[in-house]
C-alpha cells in the first residue's frame, strides 16, 4: 500500500514539473528587449526668437546623453519647421534628400555621460510674425546609424506688446540738432530688441548712430536696431543725431514694425528749426500730465500762503457768539430766581 502510494507520488510530481518549468522559456524575448534600447538620446530645450523683430532669431540647447556603460560617439538628428532656419551650429550638416534636418554632434561621449550643444534659430517668414509657436525635433543617433525616437521642441515667435516712444529735439545749431530718445516698455513681460526708425526730408541726414544695413529705410530714412533686452516697466534712451540744412524742417520718428504693438503711441512728428523756443522739436503728441508732475514742498508753501490772504472773511465772529451765550445764561438764572419767589409767596 505504501509502495502504491510513493508510485502515485512520484507520478504527481513528473506531471507538475513541466508546468513550473514554461515561463522560464520568456526569458529570451526580455534580454532582447534590453539590447534594443537606443544609446543615445537627445532632447531639445524651448527657443525663445527675439532682437531684429523683422527676423527674430534665438538659441537652441540640444543635450545628447549616452545612457550606456562603455563610451560611444554621440550624433543628433534635427528637423526644423517651416519659416525657421538653422544659423548657428558649427557641426550640423544637411542630410541630403530630406529638407530642415540636419545631422549635429558626434563628439566622444563616456558611459553615463552627455553633452550640451548650442545652436541658433532664426525666422525665415517674409513678414513680422508675432504670437506664432512652432515646433521642431530631435533624436539621438550612435555611430552605427540606429537613432532613438524623435522628441519636440517649441519655437515661440514673439508676441505682441507695447512700447511708450517720447522724443524731444533741440534747436538746430551749426546745422546740427539731438533728438532725445525714449522708449518705455508698457507691456507686462520683457522683449528682446525693437527697431526705431527715423522718417527724414530732402535736408535732413542722421548722423548717429549708424543705421542698419536691412535696406528697409533705403531713401526715405534710417533705421536704427536696439537688440538688448528692455524688461517690463524699464526705459531705453538715447541720442540721435540729425545734420540739417534749409531751414526748418520736419522728421517724424516712429516703432517699428507697426503691427507688433498694441498701443498707439508708437509715432511722433518732430518740427527741427534754429529758434529753440516753444515748440521747437516739441512731439505732436504731449507725454500724459498729472501724475508724473509731484510738487515739491517749497513750492506748496509759496503758494498756499497768498492763497490763504486772498479769501474773503465771512459769517459771524467767535466775539459775537460769546455774548450771546453770556445773554442766554443771565436769562436762565434770573428765571430761577423768579421761580423760587414765587413759590415763596
Amino acid at each position: 500500500m505504501n509502495r502504491l502510494f510513493a508510485s502515485g507520488l512520484v507520478a504527481a510530481a513528473l506531471l507538475f514539473v513541466p508546468t513550473l518549468a514554461g515561463p522560464a522559456v520568456a526569458a529570451p524575448a526580455a534580454s532582447t528587449s534590453v539590447e534594443a534600447a537606443p544609446t543615445i538620446t537627445a532632447r531639445g530645450d524651448i527657443v525663445f526668437l527675439g532682437r531684429d523683430p523683422w527676423s527674430p532669431s534665438g538659441p537652441l540647447e540640444v543635450t545628447v546623453r549616452n545612457p550606456g556603460s562603455t563610451a560611444a560617439k554621440g550624433f543628433f538628428v534635427l528637423r526644423l519647421p517651416a519659416n525657421a532656419d538653422l544659423t548657428l551650429g558649427g557641426d550640423c550638416r544637411t542630410v541630403q534628400g530630406t529638407p530642415r534636418t540636419w545631422l549635429c554632434g558626434g563628439a566622444e561621449l563616456p558611459g553615463g555621460g552627455e553633452r550640451v550643444h548650442r545652436l541658433t534659430v532664426a525666422s525665415t517668414a517674409a513678414e513680422p510674425v508675432f504670437g506664432v509657436q512652432a515646433w521642431g525635433s530631435v533624436a539621438g543617433r550612435d555611430a552605427a546609424g540606429v537613432t532613438d525616437e524623435f522628441s519636440d521642441f517649441r519655437i515661440n515667435w514673439p508676441d505682441r506688446t507695447s512700447l511708450r516712444l517720447r522724443a524731444t529735439a533741440g534747436p538746430v545749431v551749426n546745422g546740427t540738432t539731438t533728438v532725445r530718445v525714449r522708449v518705455t516698455n508698457t507691456g507686462t513681460f520683457d522683449i528682446g530688441g525693437y527697431s526705431f526708425t527715423v522718417t527724414t526730408p530732402t535736408g535732413v541726414r542722421v548722423a548717429a548712430p549708424a543705421c542698419a544695413d536691412s535696406g528697409r529705410m533705403v531713401g526715405v530714412g534710417c533705421e536704427i536696431l536696439r537688440p538688448n533686452v528692455l524688461a517690463d516697466g524699464a526705459t531705453d534712451s538715447f541720442d540721435v543725431r540729425l545734420a540739417v540744412t534749409g531751414g526748418t524742417k520736419t522728421v517724424k520718428v516712429s516703432l517699428s514694425p507697426a503691427d507688433r504693438y498694441t498701443n498707439k503711441d508708437t509715432a511722433l512728428t518732430l518740427r527741427l528749426s534754429g529758434s529753440g523756443g516753444s515748440g521747437a522739436g516739441d512731439a505732436t503728441t504731449p507725454p500724459p500730465a498729472g501724475p508724473t508732475a509731484t510738487p515739491s514742498p517749497t513750492a506748496a508753501a509759496t503758494t498756499s500762503t497768498p492763497e490763504a490772504a486772498q479769501l474773503p472773511r465771512t459769517g459771524v465772529s467767535g466775539s459775537t457768539y460769546g455774548l450771546i451765550g453770556a445773554a442766554l445764561l443771565a436769562l436762565g438764572i434770573g428765571l430761577l430766581v423768579l421761580r423760587r419767589r414765587l413759590f415763596r409767596g
